[in-house]
């Protein structure tokens, strides 16, 4: 089951948007909008609003925003908090994720669905394949793989030895 809290996730924690939507979290990114933006967008749309910046935390939460601080620059560190904190699995689990790209849900295609899309290599090889819902893009576990699973075992460490409060609040 993805996780239940939708996110949205400030202009300084892109790359842990990425990371939070293959875990399947509903993960809204948007560099763009100011800190007021923010927290309208976290209210209207019931999302925990993600942050590196400690006056929109403050703000965030003096206004009743619910709001994650994380204070670390890491990514991993990032991902094991947030993922800690609203109850997610540190796991990729195609069939529950969410494109990287546009947070759109994945779907599981047949390969001949995805012929022509994807290297020849990469087709030869292998046979489970997701396409992202929104924009398309397809997914599968190639040679990538090894290194997602490599930093969610970091993550999976970093919140097993439990975070230090200088890498969250």
């Amino acid at each position: 089951m993805p996780p239940k809290e939708k996110v949205l996730v400030d202009g300084m924690c892109g790359r842990l948007a990425r990371w939070l939507r293959m875990l399947g979290f509903d993960a809204s990114y948007d560099k763009e909008l100011s800190d007021e933006g923010l927290m309208l967008k976290a209210v209207e749309e019931g999302r925990v609003l993600v942050t590196r910046d400690v006056e929109l935390h403050e703000r965030a939460v003096k206004a009743g925003v619910r709001s994650i601080l994380v204070k670390s620059p890491d990514y991993t560190v990032q991902l094991a908090l947030v993922a800690t904190a609203l109850g997610g699995e540190l796991e990729v689990n195609p069939d529950r994720s969410r494109c990287p790209v546009c947070n759109s849900p994945l779907r599981k295609v047949g390969k001949e669905e995805v012929k022509g899309l994807v290297p020849e290599k990469s087709f030869n090889l292998h046979d489970e394949y997701w396409m992202c819902t929104g924009c398309s893009k397809v997914y599968w576990r190639g040679a990538h793989w090894r290194g997602i699973s490599k930093v969610l075992e970091k993550a999976r460490e970093i919140a097993y030895r439990g975070l230090s409060t200088e890498a969250c609040s």
